[in-house]
């Protein structure tokens, strides 16, 4: 056990740390044992660091990769799994810091250096030569005749290569990049599988005939999209073994912020002020005073009284407090012994993310201004300025999925979006300087500093053209990301005294349209994926339209859409007076939440 604490702590010593913390960790762990919290959520297995063993080689199998290998994995990334390429990202001296904290998870392996396996140049490409060594070698035991890799009795079955990427990282994703990075994967082997190294005991020729055809095989292979959960590829083990509402990573310190139900806080700590001793943002508020006000007008103030009053008194029969894993996170905010009534009116207060039993726990690099207090203890912890931190609410387990995409997929969306790899985490857009109103698609300003709307409208031949382009430019994850928002895109003609053009109006709802009858079904999927543009064109003939001078292109946002769905139906149904009034209450709010994010008026050119 000693061991194993001083191989961490010179590990996390090391100068590229910080960088395998940010760009690293989620997916690998702190270990580097592959199990980080964002495994469960990724395309293929993260590769496990600690055991030294590495697929991609340019080495024989049973040797450790050589640098050039582990730079190109960290640049070009791996097609076709959640491993994104670094290249123009990361600096050339990061990459090298990298290095060398992985190399430190398996010193033993890298102990002695790997020989790169030499290969003539290739050949003239030869196809059908490879389609004969693909059953002479016996390629087709494990990878089927047709490569789709369906083959019984396998321990590791080989993913379909008729349909997915290869994924060897490359320089290049031309033809010859790909050819050659086929050839090294055959020539080398794949160290920790079944499939063996042919260099040596197939002719060099041959390997870059055997190239050509798996070429061949994958030549209609397509990238997915992010969204898509692609449940083959998940570790279904790892995604049994999540909590929902748990930060599923393994790190001993950071698993007591989220990775189990919070425990009660206890006897308080003899060191502690009456002040220290409370759970009350009140006296949160005492010493850190602009992070409660701005807290205050949060919607994790309001979690608890949110529609979620009118909820539980729907269902207080049924037993279910799953709401309260992260609406009410504290064990003092539920029923029992400790249950504290203002407490839970806080909803996510102030201890539900610091405190726990009786010991802060937060971010590093605290505000100089803050004076220390030696008597209440802290612990600083790097997951406070990582996007994992928010996964526990944000982000539901792959099995949920409806659709192949979890109701709560946020997190998922991040990960395999362009955000992650730029070290873009989700404090940085909802927590600038700390801030801790968490901004989000209720906040007019912020929805709008997400989006880039261009227009144009044009006349021709008598029909009036109107064409709107909404591009998602500021969020990491899908605009809006969970099913409850809705946006309108919305397109109407006017003459010119501003007088709406009956039958010239148009609107298109943008957001992820779900419905509950007796299972989780999807009715339409239209928000816009990160860098993405969605377009809406519509044109009009007849009529009145000749008189239209100007069209008008709206977006409006409704932040509770799924709700007020939700809380209109129910209020359709026979209710107890105090269920009523709580639905009536949450309708109103989430009523009052409609926001216009802009509107344009668009003169009509004629062509």
């Amino acid at each position: 056990m000693g061991v194993v604490v001083l191989i961490a702590v010179a590990i996390t010593s090391l100068p590229g740390w910080p960088l395998y913390d940010r760009f690293c960790l989620p997916c690998h762990g702190a270990k580097g044992d592959g199990k980080g919290p964002a495994a469960p959520f990724t395309w293929g297995e993260p590769r496990a660091f600690a055991t030294g063993v590495y697929e991609w080689r340019s080495t024989a199998t049973g040797q450790p990769p050589t640098d050039d290998d582990l730079r190109t994995a960290i640049r070009f990334g791996a097609a076709g799994t959640s491993m994104p390429a670094f290249d123009g990202i990361l600096s050339a001296a990061d990459v090298e810091k990298l290095l060398d904290v992985l190399k430190a998870f398996a010193p033993k392996a890298f102990a002695n250096s790997g020989k790169r396996v030499v290969i003539d140049p290739p050949p003239k490409p030869d196809a059908t030569r490879g389609a004969e060594l693909w059953k002479q070698q016996g390629c087709d035991k494990c990878h089927g005749v047709d490569g789709r890799g369906q083959v019984k009795g396998l321990a590791e079955q080989p993913y379909d290569l008729t349909t997915q990427l290869l994924r060897r990282p490359r320089a290049s994703d031309d033809a010859e990049g790909r050819r050659g990075a086929m050839m090294m994967t055959i020539a080398t082997g794949m160290s920790g599988t079944p499939m063996p190294g042919f260099a040596g005991t197939v002719k060099d020729n041959d390997l870059w005939a055997l190239a050509d055809h798996v070429l061949a095989l994958n030549a209609n292979a397509k990238p997915r999209t992010s969204a898509a959960l692609d449940q083959e590829s998940i570790d279904d083990d790892h995604d049994a073994k999540v909590t929902t509402g748990a930060w599923p990573g393994n790190d001993i310190d950071e698993i007591r912020i989220f990775g189990v139900p919070i425990k009660p806080q206890g006897k308080p700590l003899a060191s502690l002020t009456p002040a220290q001793a409370s759970l009350s943002s009140q006296q949160c508020a005492r010493c850190h005073a602009k992070q409660a006000r701005e807290w205050q007008v949060s919607l994790h103030s309001k979690a608890a009284v949110l529609g979620l009053p009118a909820r539980e008194l729907d269902h207080a029969s049924s037993g279910d407090s799953s709401c309260d894993r992260c609406h009410t996170p504290l064990a003092e905010q539920q029923p029992g012994d400790a249950f504290d009534s203002a407490l839970r009116a806080e909803g996510v207060t102030c201890a539900a993310c610091h405190i726990r039993e009786w010991v802060r726990r937060g971010p590093p690099r605290r505000a100089p201004s803050l004076l220390p207090s030696p008597s209440y203890p802290l612990v600083e912890l790097a997951i406070y300025e990582r996007a994992d931190f928010c996964m526990s609410c944000h982000q539901l387990p792959p099995r949920t999925a409806v659709n192949g995409k979890p109701l709560l997929n946020t997190y998922k969306e991040w990960l395999e979006g362009p955000y992650m790899r730029r070290g873009v985490q989700c404090q940085h857009c909802h927590m600038p300087n700390r801030e801790h109103q968490w901004l989000g698609v209720h906040d007019r300003d912020t929805f709008r500093q997400g989006i880039r709307l261009t227009t144009r409208a044009v006349r021709k031949s008598g029909a009036v053209t109107v064409v709107a382009n909404l591009t998602n430019i500021g969020a990491g994850h899908y605009l809006p990301t969970t099913v409850t928002p809705a946006a309108w895109l919305k397109l109407e003609l006017f003459d010119a005294k501003g007088v709406a053009i009956r039958g010239a109006h148009a609107e298109l709802r943008i957001g992820r349209e779900v419905q509950f009858a007796k299972q989780w079904i999807e009715k339409a999927d239209t928000r816009i994926a990160p860098g993405a543009t969605l377009e809406m064109a519509r044109a009009w003939q007849g009529g009145r339209t000749a008189q239209a001078t100007f069209a008008r292109i709206t977006v409006e946002v409704h932040p509770d859409d799924y709700y007020e769905q939700l809380y209109t139906a129910r209020l359709a149904a026979k209710l107890p007076d105090a269920t009523r009034k709580q639905y009536e209450a949450a309708l109103q709010r989430a009523n009052r939440s409609h926001y216009v994010a802009e509107t344009r008026d668009v003169p009509i050119a004629s062509k």
